[in-house]
C-alpha cells in the first residue's frame, strides 16, 4: 500500500492539495493548489479536522 498520497479537495470555495497518510489516517501537508508552501501549521485544529472529515467521508479517490 502506498504510504502517502496527494488529494485535491474543495473547502469553503477554495481548492487545496492535501498530503494524506492512509496508514495513520493523518494529514501531512496542506497547500493551496499550485503552491509549494505548506500551510498546515497556520491552520487551526478545527480546520484540519474538517479537512480530515472531508477525506474520510468522501474517500481518497475524491478529486475536484
Amino acid at each position: 500500500m502506498k504510504q502517502e498520497s496527494w488529494i485535491t479537495i474543495k473547502y469553503r470555495n477554495e481548492t487545496f492539495d492535501v498530503k494524506w497518510s492512509p496508514i495513520d489516517q493523518d494529514i501531512k501537508e496542506i497547500r493551496s493548489v499550485d503552491s509549494e508552501i505548506n500551510i498546515t501549521s497556520f491552520l487551526s485544529s478545527e480546520v484540519k479536522r474538517e479537512f480530515q472529515k472531508i477525506i474520510t467521508n468522501k474517500g481518497t479517490h475524491h478529486a475536484i
